[in-house]
C-alpha cells in the first residue's frame, strides 16, 4: 500500500504541475517571467520611491542652500557692521590718545609753572629773611608785630638764632610768646 500511495501522490503532483503550467501558458504568463515581473514592479516602486526621496532631498538641499546663503549674507552684514564699529572705536581711541597727550603736556607745563612760582616765592622769602636779618632789631620788631602770625613764625624759623633773639626782645610780650610757641611747634 505504501508503494501505491507514493505512486498516486507522485502522479497527482506531476498532474498538478502540468495543469498549472498549461493554465499559465494559456493565460499568457510564462512561469519563468513571473518573478521577473514582480521584481520589475518592485524596481519601478523603488525607482519611484527613490525619485520622490531625491526630489524631497533636492528640496531640502535647496532649502538648506537658501538658508545657508541667507545666513552667509547675515554674517557678511554683521562683519561689515563690526568693521565699521571697529573703525569708529579706533578713531575714538586716537582722539583719546591725542587728548591724553595734550593733557600730559598741560600737566607738565603746569608743574613747571608751579615749580617756577615756588622757586620765585622761595627767592622772595629768602630775600625777606635777609632784609629782616640785616635790619636793626627795633625796626624789624615793629614790622614783625604787624605781620600775620603764621608768616612771622615762618620768617623767624628761617632766620639765625641770635638775629631772632634780638628781634623778639623788641616785640611786644604777647606776640613774642605766640611766635615762640609757633617756633617750638614748627621744629
Amino acid at each position: 500500500m505504501k508503494l501505491r500511495t507514493q505512486i498516486l501522490l507522485t502522479f497527482l503532483i506531476v498532474t498538478k504541475l502540468l495543469l498549472g503550467s498549461f493554465f499559465m501558458y494559456r493565460i499568457g504568463l510564462d512561469p519563468f517571467f513571473i518573478d521577473a515581473d514582480a521584481l520589475a514592479a518592485e524596481q519601478v516602486k523603488d525607482i519611484e520611491g527613490t525619485e520622490k526621496k531625491d526630489e524631497k532631498k533636492a528640496k531640502e538641499e535647496t532649502i538648506d542652500l537658501k538658508y545657508l546663503i541667507s545666513k552667509k549674507l547675515e554674517i557678511e552684514i554683521e562683519e561689515k557692521r563690526i568693521a565699521a564699529k571697529k573703525a569708529a572705536l579706533l578713531s575714538i581711541q586716537d582722539e583719546i590718545n591725542k587728548k591724553i597727550a595734550k593733557l600730559t603736556q598741560l600737566r607738565d607745563e603746569i608743574k613747571s609753572e608751579v615749580a617756577k612760582k615756588k622757586t620765585a616765592e622761595e627767592q622772595k622769602f629768602k630775600h625777606l629773611i635777609k632784609v629782616y636779618s640785616t635790619m636793626k632789631p627795633q625796626n624789624a620788631a615793629e614790622l614783625i608785630e604787624k605781620l600775620d602770625i603764621k608768616l612771622a613764625i615762618e620768617l623767624m624759623s628761617k632766620m639765625k638764632g641770635d638775629a631772632v633773639g634780638k628781634i623778639l626782645s623788641s616785640v611786644k610780650i604777647e606776640k613774642a610768646a605766640e611766635i615762640s610757641e609757633g617756633l617750638v611747634k614748627k621744629e
